[in-house]
């Protein structure tokens, strides 16, 4: 975890020092996601759906295949209107196969492997098919994320085929340009999908948008283990979700943007440069640990002039205020009093025992760094009680994240003793699409509700430092 900074920009090194928060116009809404209305409500199959009689090789005719073939002609269609318009001259034809295979039982030959215990999907560009393993994959994504988990994963690997018919990628591109691609044409396919104009699904702006970026990071690469430059890298959490928002927000036109540049100017996938040390290991939630992050906190925001906030390790209170849990900022005394054991236990490794897992270290520190923009926030006369102030929060959180990535290749250098490694910050991602995180919430605990804008505010803060968080979400 973490290292210190002293500048304020990610992305194209450090500038001027600033002195104070600018509070410029132009806010961010906290009521839309990319332009629709944010909003809860039913996700997946929609009532009355037709079956699609699409022909798959191999089927059992069994609920996840009729899903899958729905998901396919749905995508299909989708595609086939849009891909004129996003590709001039040319038009989308489906794949010429689709495939369905039980990983579990006899392996069948596909795309020159064998299938016995391929837990997959995927797209076979030689052959120019979809293939997906009905038994164990497809149940899997359906128990734990719902049936849009299953069209998530459907609408990527048709993403594939859609970089091919348009010729957005080369055989010399990395895995992970197009893996990231993939990605990308998904979400323009679900903003089709959120705008109501699909035949066969629905999905919420709210907690259905949470549950398929949750997908995402539940199928991400672990960042420790590859580096971008890996033949099977596909992205980190934070990677996926980012170019997921891309083309839903931005269209196809975005994801056709995307090569080896791009996705090594954003990437949290790098390589290890030195080997990992004794003190590159989860930072245990103690008093020792606390006062190196608290160390960073303030050299993070030392220009924007702002009071550094006491911090103290038992509950305080805050006149009629209630407090937040598992940390609250008061602002009558500028003090952060934290609950430690409720942070310790965000501090637990994820993927472990389900009944005691966590979202990790660096998950639990944010929550201190999220009342630590408070103060920052208060500092400069913002409000502190709004929607707004949780996505300034959210990307501030960012900002502070972002300048504790030691790495060369992207020309982020901080200093100090504590450092981000790289799966820190999708704990940070995966916090953000809970219910309960403070990453993202005002001085009350109101988180803002929808993710997509969580996440996206505090990939702003990542990506582009401190000074986007009071001009996208000024008061």
């Amino acid at each position: 975890m973490v290292s210190v900074l002293a500048c304020a920009a990610l992305v194209g090194g450090c500038s001027r020092a600033i002195s104070g928060i600018p509070t410029t116009l132009g806010g961010y809404s906290t009521t839309d996601v990319a332009g629709l209305p944010a909003a809860n409500g039913p996700s997946g199959p929609k009532e009355g759906a037709p079956e699609s009689p699409l022909k798959v090789e191999g089927t059992d005719n069994g609920a996840m295949d009729k899903l899958a073939r729905n998901a396919v002609a749905d995508i299909d269609a989708y595609w086939t209107a849009t891909f004129p318009k996003a590709f001039p001259g040319k038009r989308f034809e489906p794949v010429k196969r689709l495939v369905s295979y039980d990983s579990a039982g006899p392996g069948v030959q596909l795309c020159r492997e064998n299938t016995a215990g391929v837990v997959n999907a995927f797209y076979c560009s030689s052959e120019d098919f979809v293939a997906w393993d009905r038994g164990t994959l497809l149940p899997q994504l359906n128990n734990s994320f719902g049936p849009m988990a299953v069209v998530t994963v459907l609408a990527h690997e048709m993403g594939h085929a859609v970089q091919h018919r348009a010729g957005t990628v080369t055989s010399n591109d990395q895995v992970i340009v197009l893996e990231q691609q993939a990605d990308c044409f998904a979400g323009a396919y679900f903003r089709h999908v959120a705008e109501g104009s699909s035949e066969y699904f629905r999905v919420s702006t709210g907690q259905g948008l949470n549950e398929v970026m949750g997908v995402l990071n539940f199928i991400r690469d672990s960042p420790g283990d590859s580096d971008f430059r890996d033949g099977n890298a596909h992205g980190s959490a934070f990677d996926r979700v980012t170019a997921f928002q891309y083309g839903f927000s931005e269209g196809p036109q975005r994801c056709a943007k995307m090569d080896f540049n791009d996705v090594q100017n954003r990437t949290t996938l790098f390589q290890a440069w030195k080997p990992i040390q004794k003190a590159d290991t989860d930072l245990p939630v103690d008093q020792q640990s606390l006062d190196a992050v608290e160390k960073s906190l303030r050299a993070v925001f030392r220009d924007t002039g702002a009071e550094p906030p006491k911090i103290v390790t038992e509950p305080k209170g805050c006149g009629s205020q209630r407090p937040t849990s598992p940390a609250s900022y008061c602002p009558n005394t500028n003090t952060i009093s934290l609950d430690m054991s409720a942070l310790q236990k965000i501090a637990r490794p994820p993927n472990k025992d389900a009944a005691a897992t966590g979202y990790g270290d660096f998950a639990a520190y944010a929550q201190v760094a999220s009342r630590y923009a408070l103060a920052v926030q208060k500092a400069a006369g913002l409000p502190l009680d709004d929607e707004q102030t949780g996505l300034r929060t959210a990307c501030m959180v960012g900002a502070w994240s972002g300048l504790l990535v030691e790495d060369p290749i992207g020309q982020r250098n901080p200093v100090g003793n504590l450092r981000i490694v790289p799966d820190d910050i999708d704990e940070g991602v995966s916090a953000l699409l809970g219910e309960k995180s403070l990453i993202a919430a005002n001085v009350n605990g109101d988180q803002v509700p929808v993710g997509f804008a969580r996440v996206e505010a505090f990939r702003i803060g990542v990506q582009e430092g401190l000074a986007p968080c009071s001009t996208k979400y000024g008061a």
